[in-house]
């Protein structure tokens, strides 16, 4: 119990110091990104401080992953040089023990991780999108053709989505038995108290012959497009909890809508503890085989190279899975196998042979 202890301190303070230095380049970079935009429209520098400051729960989330491998490869491997882990092997503990107890320890500490940040990310960062974005005056997405929603029988096209809740340049085509039967086209509407209050509407009824119009200058919908539908478009994954998603897959599978994006987002976030920890078994390999002479900074250049691949490779893979049709569940488990296979030849290449 004293060496699991030992080695649970040892990561947690080599995880804290580069998750300290890996938030400070993020929160640095991300402040210079946004100095482009003072001044634009009520954009000013302490909306800038405020929306930094509300992002930083998504920048540890973000940096977790690279902090758990640095964070582990300065920590054991400065246990390695200072032959701690032999004084540990002398004990009766193997490497593949050690291992093993690191792996099981860092599953633990991220899955809670990644339960707070569930919890916590989503609210922080659908807050501070929503300040910039109102701050900068700025549509939340903007598409040439508009955005094109399904809710029902009714086919909805958007021009302009903005972030409290309103929309403009609404167009509804409602349909009976596969026919056109009413076209209404909206200036405006916003979302309050559950109804959204439609401004200037011109309704067409294709049903009466001769067909008939009629314009209202305020109307209350309590149907217009369901706001769910909304969130769908323009939030982002980092600003989904988890049972957000599932409830966006619901709705969609009930809508008759492709879902493959909110299932790929779903089991992404799901499986985020075990890619954690698969990203880790790929480095902790050099620590204890061939290459545990070698200096630290080798050993963290060679860790980043091996995250930042295994990073590049469960984002692309997936994208690839979603374009050829493949089952999301499918899609998101079959990366993390390639790489635990992967890393399953590392260890026996560089540890096993590294210490015959």
């Amino acid at each position: 119990m004293i060496i699991y202890l030992y080695l649970l301190k040892r990561f947690l303070h080599g995880l804290f110091i580069s998750l300290v230095v890996l938030i400070s380049i993020e929160i640095f970079f991300s402040f210079t990104a946004e100095l482009k935009y003072l001044d634009e429209g009520d954009y000013d520098l302490m909306s800038i401080v405020e929306y930094i400051i509300l992002s930083i729960p998504r920048s540890i989330q973000i940096m977790f992953p690279y902090a758990v491998l640095i964070g582990t490869l300065l920590s054991l491997g400065s246990m390695a040089s200072d032959m701690e882990f032999v004084a540990m092997q002398s004990a009766g503990m193997s490497v593949k023990k050690i291992i093993y107890i690191v792996l099981f320890q860092v599953f633990i500490i991220s899955s809670l991780f990644y339960i707070i940040t569930d919890f916590t990310v989503p609210r922080f960062s659908s807050i501070a999108e929503k300040e910039r974005n109102l701050a900068l005056k700025r549509q939340t997405i903007y598409q040439k053709n508009g955005i094109w929603f399904k809710n029902g029988n009714s086919f909805i096209k958007i021009n302009e989505i903005y972030p409290d809740n309103s929309i403009r340049g609404i167009t509804v085509y409602d349909y009976d038995n596969n026919e056109l039967s009413f076209v209404r086209y909206i200036q405006s509407a916003k979302f309050l108290q559950d109804k959204w209050e439609l401004v200037d509407v011109l309704s067409i009824d294709l049903t009466k012959k001769p067909i008939s119009k009629s314009r209202k200058s305020r109307e209350i919908s309590g149907n217009l497009v369901d706001i769910n539908l909304l969130s769908i478009k323009t939030d982002k994954s980092y600003s989904l909890r988890l049972k957000d998603v599932k409830k966006n897959i619901e709705y969609l599978s009930v809508n008759n809508l492709d879902a493959s994006i909110q299932k790929k987002i779903y089991w992404d976030k799901l499986l985020k503890p075990i890619s954690t920890v698969i990203m880790l078994f790929l480095a902790m390999p050099f620590i204890f085989g061939r290459m545990r002479a070698t200096n630290a900074s080798k050993r963290i250049v060679i860790g980043l190279f091996i995250g930042i691949s295994f990073f590049i490779a469960s984002s692309i893979l997936p994208n690839l899975g979603i374009l050829i049709g493949l089952n999301p569940f499918i899609n998101a488990i079959l990366p993390l196998i390639i790489f635990l296979y992967l890393g399953k030849f590392i260890f026996d290449f560089q540890v096993e042979s590294g210490l015959r």
